[in-house]
């Protein structure tokens, strides 16, 4: 579930950062200059990104990739790259945000499109105020400002989980311009190599909560069917009410699965 995004920074990467993990966007970015040794943030890569979050308690846990990605500078710092996704799992595909979006993914993801970042948490949205606004609210095609940014391209979508209580773990990231101890095997397949975090349960993660919501919005005559999962009872209802000032109309149906269920894969 996406926060509303506070704080006084205004940059994208640092607005992202609180709408996923609740803090105000200066402390999101009073973060990436002291992991990172820089002066002012106007301008955030994944690794930072990354790194950030990890400080508040979020790790990745799966990432989408465009193939051309390598091609271009994409991080802050690579060795720091490579060490925070080294073993997460990934995808190279070319996508667009409706191709991606509209089947209503689950998890909590950052996004990169276009030089832009944007929060995604089951079926709603949220960024600096660019695209659409710093108040998340649902991705739906039939809202002229999702319709509006739906063709942009994915860069890089990372999926984060909250890490387990008590898996306190080393940040990959430099403090305060130090080196990197250099444990990361250079070279390497990300996918060989062993992840230098502790990997949450899946049942702890978001995209594998035992509470389904099962719902059917109807607006501007268009109807979609979406399912989305959370960890407990009050994060669902909270999710329904706020879908419910939205889609007034729409039907909903909270309830408790007792399969176990696996990892969805967008």
């Amino acid at each position: 579930m996406l926060h509303r995004i506070t704080g006084r920074a205004t940059k994208c990467g640092p607005s992202a950062i609180s709408a996923i993990a609740g803090v105000p966007t200066h402390e999101a970015a009073a973060t990436i200059r002291r992991l990172f040794d820089r002066r002012s943030v106007n301008g955030v890569f994944m690794d930072e990104l990354a790194a950030a979050l990890a400080e508040f308690g979020w790790t990745p846990d799966y990432a989408i990739r465009h193939p051309k990605l390598r091609e271009r500078r994409f991080a802050r710092s690579e060795e720091a790259w490579e060490r925070i996704f080294a073993g997460i799992p990934f995808d190279e595909r070319a996508m667009t945000l409706g191709t991606f979006l509209d089947p209503a993914p689950a998890g909590t993801w950052a996004i990169s499109a276009s030089n832009h970042f944007i929060a995604y948490a089951d079926g709603f949205v949220a960024d600096s105020g660019a695209w659409v606004s710093r108040k998340p609210r649902p991705w739906f095609r039939a809202d002229p400002d999702c319709d509006r940014i739906a063709r942009r391209r994915i860069r890089e979508a990372v999926r984060f989980v909250r890490a387990a209580p008590g898996d306190a773990r080393p940040n990959p990231a430099p403090e305060s311009g130090q080196a990197l101890d250099g444990t990361a095997q250079a070279g390497a397949e990300p996918s060989l190599l062993a992840s230098p975090r502790p990997v949450p349960d899946r049942e702890e993660a978001p995209v594998t909560g035992r509470f389904l919501v099962r719902s059917r919005m109807f607006t501007l005559g268009i109807g979609a069917a979406m399912d989305s999962r959370f960890d407990s009872r009050e994060e669902a209802e909270a999710y329904v009410e706020r879908a419910m000032k939205h889609f007034p109309g729409s039907r909903y149906e909270i309830r408790e699965d007792a399969d176990e269920p696996g990892p969805r894969e967008c």
